[in-house]
């Protein structure tokens, strides 16, 4: 539907990412209208954790532009090609910036519904390291607190947006209908995909990837891995990929809770782990 250009701006002072919407995109009245959208939506966010919109424009021959900050480093689904499965401490890095992120959209009254690795940015920080940003506000929608009254949806209620394998159940039914608790289920499927190397469910074909998702409870880490990992890492992700959105976390921030308690679990047990390897410690001391 678009192309995003890196550009200069007139002063030449600051690069900026400039996302035009295709001439035949343009002719189609619900892609305007999304375009549109991403942009309200976009300026709704105050986040570091959000690719911050700049600007709107016009090409030239008229047509519609956003204007973006730019970022420099690369995509979560690139890297994740490139090395497979990513160890536990770079995922909570990157797992950290993401909760925060969706819940500062959140708090500003709008879900993703399109949350996957191409979503996520990893940008190089300027005092080094890098931060996790989420990309892409195309199919998000406002929640209702949120939403103008005159304001109508642009999703029917039976429409399905989104990517399917990291796509919440309900998602799969109606895009309409989902809340938060949607973009948590994306996002504990980017870090299962992250951390194993394998989504939660994989099919040769979109029906049967959709048939697995909602016939079946999503698989543990173990299962997947042949690896034990921590009861609490476990029990998130359970939660995380509950079928049913009222099993899951309430809240972006709670998931975030529950996340860091994990890590903080996982970082002690590695710690008493070396202890015993270097004082020689049984298993029954």
């Amino acid at each position: 539907m678009g192309e995003v250009w890196a550009a200069e701006s007139l002063t030449g002072d600051r690069r900026v990412a400039v996302k035009v919407l295709l001439e035949r995109a343009a002719r189609k009245s619900d892609i305007v209208a999304r375009f549109k959208r991403e942009a309200k939506v976009a300026a709704r966010i105050e986040s570091p954790f959000v690719c911050a919109l700049l600007d709107t424009a016009r090409t030239p021959e008229g047509g519609l532009a956003l204007v973006f900050e730019y970022l420099h480093g690369e995509s979560l689904a690139d890297r994740l090609r490139r090395e497979t499965d990513l160890p536990w401490f770079e995922v909570d890095l990157i797992m950290r910036d993401v909760w925060q992120g969706m819940a500062d959209a959140h708090d500003a009254g709008v879900l993703h519904r399109d949350l996957k690795p191409g979503n996520i940015y990893l940008t190089r920080c300027e005092g080094g390291g890098e931060r996790a940003m989420i990309l892409d506000f195309g199919v998000s929608k406002l929640k209702k607190a949120a939403r103008m009254m005159d304001e109508p949806s642009l999703t029917a209620w039976d429409g399905t947006v989104g990517s399917f394998a990291y796509m919440a159940p309900e998602q799969v039914r109606g895009a309409a209908r989902v809340d938060e608790r949607a973009d948590i289920y994306a996002a504990g499927a980017v870090a299962f995909r992250a951390l194993t190397g394998h989504l939660p469910f994989e099919g040769v074909t979109a029906k049967m990837l959709v048939s697995l998702k909602l016939g079946r409870p999503a698989p543990t880490l173990e299962e997947v891995t042949g690896l034990r990992w921590p009861k609490i890492i476990e029990q998130f992700f359970s939660r995380t990929l509950a079928r049913g959105p009222q099993q899951r976390f309430a809240s972006a921030r709670e998931a975030q809770a529950a996340w860091q308690e994990a890590d903080e679990v996982l970082r002690r047990t590695r710690a008493t782990a070396a202890r015993a390897m270097r004082g020689g410690m049984g298993p029954t001391d």
